[in-house]
């Protein structure tokens, strides 16, 4: 009798840690992060928990931010913290889990970063939410901003521009064979596409984002693909302009000449270029980006993509002396 005891006792102990095992992995899944379906945040670490919440009244304030977002774009965000910042906690409202950024220096009260908007990202709009920690080990209050999320395609291949004011920037792509994507010329015969272009000779939309894609059936060309970017209007001379360019190749974020996501300034006062045809005349790329021969066709699934790493010829920047946001 004590034996038949002794076997459902190690019985039920053994259910008991299978229970309570399958409750840990139950608990685990729960924790899951999904802001990351919306958006990461560049240099930041992702944090399966709750959005801290506030233990003292300071707060901070957005002093800078492209409230317009689009599948596979980027947001360029300045904020200014009231005291000296610890982290930077950037989440979501309604979303589990945030970002964890160290600012550059405690001692500076002003931080930039880069939201990356996930290429999948199918809203219509979403609620950012900040906060940060102290010197004192105290979280602020969380301040929101709604982004509004336009439309585009992403496809085999996207090269996207943000810029953080109303402006008339524009993006270009030289393609391996010359042919020139810009507003003057929206589609190549490979595929491309200008599908987006904002505040054309400053009509301002307020969308502040332009978009290249090539569809999944484009023919892409292998070779080197040169980015540009020009102020083709500058309709504020008084305020600066920073912009972020990104290329995403089957879904990836690939390696370039410079930066992936690249950002840069316009200064204030800088001079309207009306670039057109002839840009790669009057500006230089920011940056360039390789397509391997095994990417060059539309099915890209058993692809083994080899990315070469090419040296701009020229200086990544402008003539005019547009400053890096490292």
């Amino acid at each position: 009798m004590t034996h038949k005891l002794q076997k459902f006792g190690i019985l039920f102990l053994f259910i008991g840690l299978l229970s309570a095992c399958s409750n840990d992995d139950d608990a685990k899944s729960e924790v899951d992060a999904t802001v990351d379906t919306l958006f990461n945040v560049q240099d930041a670490i992702l944090q399966n928990r709750d959005f801290p919440a506030a233990t003292s009244e300071a707060s901070l304030e957005i002093m800078n931010m492209n409230t317009n977002v689009i599948p596979g774009g980027t947001s360029y965000a300045t904020i200014q913290t009231t005291t000296p910042a610890e982290r930077i906690y950037i989440g979501a409202v309604d979303e589990l889990g945030f970002y964890e950024l160290t600012p550059e220096s405690s001692s500076s009260l002003n931080q930039s970063f880069i939201l990356k908007i996930n290429q999948l990202n199918d809203e219509v709009s979403f609620d950012v939410r900040l906060a940060y920690l102290d010197e004192n080990n105290q979280v602020s209050r969380a301040v929101t901003a709604n982004l509004m999320v336009t439309s585009v395609g992403t496809g085999v291949l996207q090269v996207s521009l943000s810029f953080d004011n109303d402006k008339d920037v524009d993006l270009h792509l030289i393609e391996p064979d010359g042919e020139h994507i810009y507003y003057g010329s929206m589609g190549s015969s490979n595929g491309g596409e200008l599908d987006l272009d904002s505040n054309p000779a400053c009509y301002i939309d307020g969308i502040n984002n332009e978009n290249i894609t090539y569809p999944e059936e484009a023919q892409l060309d292998a070779g080197t693909y040169y980015v540009y970017v020009d102020m083709f209007s500058n309709c504020d001379p008084t305020v600066a302009t920073n912009y972020v360019a990104s290329v995403y190749l089957n879904g990836m974020e690939i390696p370039t000449s410079t930066q992936n996501p690249f950002n840069a300034t316009f200064p204030v006062d800088f001079p309207s270029n009306s670039g057109g045809s002839g840009i790669e005349n009057d500006i230089e790329p920011i940056f360039s980006f390789e397509v391997p021969e095994s990417a060059s066709k539309s099915s890209l699934e058993d692809a083994e993509m080899n990315f070469e790493q090419k040296p701009l010829t020229k200086s990544a920047k402008h003539k005019l002396e547009i400053s890096q946001n490292r």
